[in-house]
């Protein structure tokens, strides 16, 4: 009695360990992965860093209101002071300066200068003479403007968008390029788990022609030469089986880390053997990724970058600033004499610096921008030409993996099917060991090889999808 409660207590253990372990398929790891995985985060937290940045760029060109204040500054010291005759007293002065403004600046992106709104009001105290006085801008208008040099603002209004939009794509490619590295962590343990099973196979049908052996050689029908070869194989297959759990071991600890799975989590992997029937031909693969893909993208940007560094090589020989500012200001000893009456501010100036003597060094500055440009043109027409081959190449392979592994499939189910029989006519007696050891080899590695085709199928469907940016199933782009 106490025998049978234990083996249904065994039984049910066994219910509920498989019942608690999660299925996963192969799209349900990629989602997974690709929500949850610590290289998802931190693919999220570039995105989000990128937008940032480009907020930043749009505030730039926004009215920017700034508070100034200086409450007090004071300062205790002895002045060096000359006096009528010549001579130089050293007095000791004692004096605060207050002052409170505000300032609102707006770039110029058509002109590349900046205007601004300013208002300021000081309060000036000598403590020594008992003296006090105010002086107050109500409002004055500032003008910095460049003359015929190199307009940042404009550049920026052309890169900075096309930055926003490769970061946004490059988040894509970088989620397909997780879907990828999972494919790879999924088939590692579906490839253990085969290996595994494969082992345990083959290790109790070697028990047990072990066993027949065994009987054979009382009745003296075979030789001890075949049971040392049978141990032999006994011998491998449990080393086999032993490499066979650790290689599972770590696949799953490694798969679990990409899902961002809790460890102790019982995993029950499904073989895609369901493949997607939707293909590409290779100019609409081209095409999509001329409109999906960040490389585009960063063509484009690169080629504008190195146009504005030959500009702003060209023309940064001159240089003539304008700066002209308006206004109305006041003073005196009190606060309402600040303000009647309001006197006219201007000021005006033109800098201009234009170097006379430089040993060739702007010219070889715009040398260096030039052969630059060159450069980012032939390189990228590399990069170009290298993607389109690798489009090319993958799309090629996957109407002969999609071959290979229908041949593989029947393969395999033909060598599992003649080793049973190899199996059965050793139990007659009519096949040798060394003939079934053949068949069981060939079964393993029909075996092997058909888990081998579907990994190479679904790395070169998401390496498609990852090349193209572009959903073969849905028909849309990622």
């Amino acid at each position: 009695m106490p025998r049978k409660i234990l083996l249904l207590a065994f039984l049910f253990g066994q219910l509920v360990h498989v019942c608690a372990q999660r299925t996963l398929t192969l799209n349900e790891a990629i989602a997974i992965a690709q929500s949850q995985s610590v290289d998802a985060k931190l693919i999220q937290n570039i995105r989000e860093n990128r937008f940032f940045l480009y907020q930043t760029y749009l505030a730039n060109y926004r009215p920017q209101l700034s508070f100034l204040a200086g409450l007090p500054t004071y300062s205790r010291s002895f002045l060096d002071v000359r006096q009528p005759d010549g001579e130089i007293k050293f007095i000791q002065v004692r004096q605060n300066n207050s002052y409170l403004g505000f300032s609102l600046t707006q770039n110029i992106p058509l002109t590349g200068g900046q205007v601004s709104i300013n208002t300021d009001f000081t309060r000036f105290d000598d403590f020594t003479g008992n003296l006090r006085a105010y002086n107050a801008t109500p409002l004055n208008i500032r003008l910095e403007q460049p003359l015929f040099g190199f307009n940042a603002f404009k550049w920026e209004r052309k890169i900075e968008p096309l930055k926003l939009q490769e970061s946004q794509k490059d988040y894509k490619f970088r989620m397909e390029e997780i879907a990828l590295q999972t494919i790879r962590l999924f088939f590692n343990v579906i490839d253990a788990q085969q290996d595994l099973r494969i082992a345990e196979t083959n290790l109790n049908n070697n028990s047990l022609i072990k066993e027949i052996e065994e009987k054979r050689i009382l009745l003296g029908t075979t030789s001890r030469e075949k049971i040392l070869q049978i141990e032999l194989q006994i011998l491998r297959a449990s080393q086999a089986q032993k490499k066979a759990a650790a290689d599972l071991r770590t696949g799953l600890l490694n798969l679990k880390v990409q899902l961002g799975l809790q460890e102790e989590e019982a995993l029950n992997l499904s073989i895609p053997n369901e493949l997607p029937l939707q293909t590409m031909d290779e100019e609409s693969a081209f095409r999509e990724a001329k409109e999906n893909r960040p490389e585009y993208l960063s063509f484009e940007r690169r080629r504008l970058e190195a146009e504005r560094d030959l500009n702003q090589a060209r023309t940064s020989r001159n240089q003539v600033n304008l700066t002209a500012s308006l206004g109305f200001n006041g003073a005196g000893n009190q606060v309402g004499n600040v303000f009647n009456p309001l006197t006219n501010q201007q000021r005006f100036s033109i800098g201009v610096k234009v170097p006379v003597l430089d040993w060739g060094r702007n010219k070889a500055q715009r040398g260096i921008a030039e052969a630059n440009q060159k450069v980012v043109d032939y390189t990228i027409a590399q990069e170009e030409l290298n993607l389109r081959k690798e489009i090319s190449t993958i799309i090629n392979n996957l109407d002969l993996l999609r071959a290979s592994i229908s041949i593989a499939e029947r393969t395999d189910a033909i060598g599992a099917e003649r080793y049973q029989l190899a199996l059965e006519q050793y139990r007659l007696g009519k096949l040798s060991v060394t003939d079934l050891n053949v068949a069981l080899v060939e079964k393993d590695e029909a075996r092997r090889t058909y888990f081998a085709a579907l990994r190479s199928f679904w790395e070169a469907y998401h390496s498609l999808r990852k090349l193209t940016l572009f959903d073969l199933v849905t028909g849309t782009k990622l």
